[in-house]
């Protein structure tokens, strides 16, 4: 039995004077209320009611039971109403992953402005280049970028990634600009060692994929250092538009072979389950949304 369902069917047969008035109340039979009220008895080992034909009273145990009731009862009342309220208004503690650059980059500058709005919200975020398991780290939201596994997880598409071949405007001067895929062979190209493809680099156009073996003296699984070698001189990379953007507009870096893009990706934002979804996460993540743009302010280039 279970004793939430048992100590509100005794609540409600001490509330009502009688077996018959509780079950009427409860939408059961006489004899479900009852068995529950035995099977109480039966667990706590102590009779509760004194039963008449005619009449029913507390025993003293369960005087003093019931008044422990009637404080649970109320408690599990507000606790059910505290967890509605979650489900439309935002409020507590809102736990996320993000990757470490995209986080600082774009999650970080959408916050203050998200609190503001939201004052009955904390967020707690952590930053990774690792993908972590939403339910068993506690978390409610996690922003993703690139093609996702399958998974249980709600998927939500937030924006696009795209890939920009870019360098410095000093290398390119010194080593010239490449006018066609097949010609960063012969260049020092900047690595970035997470990228699904390796060193083989893919470029697509109206004219279909092409892929090219690439090397370079430098390789790393950070973005900003791509960045940064890029910057200095050190070579060509690929890098998402939403880190190379303002290097893009201020001319610190060029994009080079602007007819042949890599293949673009997504970010997304992942949750487990909607059927319940709470108000915190989808508050968020519409914030997120609204804030990208259909057309991302870092594609604005």
């Amino acid at each position: 039995m279970d004793l939430l369902e048992g100590i509100t069917t005794f609540a409600r047969v001490v509330e009502a004077g009688s077996f018959s008035t509780a079950a009427q109340r409860l939408k059961v039979s006489k004899s479900a209320v009852s068995a529950h009220v035995q099977r109480l008895e039966d667990r706590l080992g102590v009779r509760l009611l004194n039963r008449t034909t005619r009449h029913l009273s507390l025993t003293e145990a369960g005087s003093t039971y019931y008044r422990h009731c009637v404080h649970i009862l109320a408690e599990a009342e507000a606790a059910e109403q505290a967890a509605a309220a979650l489900q439309h208004q935002p409020r507590g503690t809102l736990r996320i992953s993000a990757p470490d650059t995209f986080g600082w980059m774009h999650v970080a500058p959408a916050i203050p402005e998200f609190l503001e709005r939201y004052p009955g919200l904390a967020i707690d975020i952590s930053l990774s280049a690792q993908h972590v398991n939403l339910v068993d780290e506690g978390l409610d939201l996690a922003i993703r970028i690139g093609v996702l596994a399958d998974s249980p997880l709600v998927v939500r598409r937030l924006a696009p990634s795209r890939l920009v071949l870019c360098a410095s405007p000093a290398y390119l001067t010194g080593h010239g600009t490449p006018h066609t895929p097949q010609e960063l062979a012969q260049h020092n190209c900047i690595c970035f060692s997470a990228m699904p493809w390796g060193d083989e680099w893919r470029f697509a156009s109206k004219s279909g994929e092409i892929r090219i073996a690439v090397g370079g003296a430098l390789r790393s699984n950070s973005a900003e250092m791509l960045l940064s070698a890029a910057r200095a001189g050190v070579g060509i990379t690929i890098l998402p538009t939403w880190v190379a953007a303002d290097d893009l507009r201020t001319g610190a870096i060029a994009q080079i072979l602007p007819r042949w893009e890599p293949p673009a990706s997504a970010i997304y934002a992942v949750y487990p389950g909607n059927r319940l979804m709470s108000a915190k996460v989808r508050a968020f993540v519409d914030h997120l949304a609204r804030r990208f743009g259909k057309e991302p302010y870092w594609d604005g280039i």
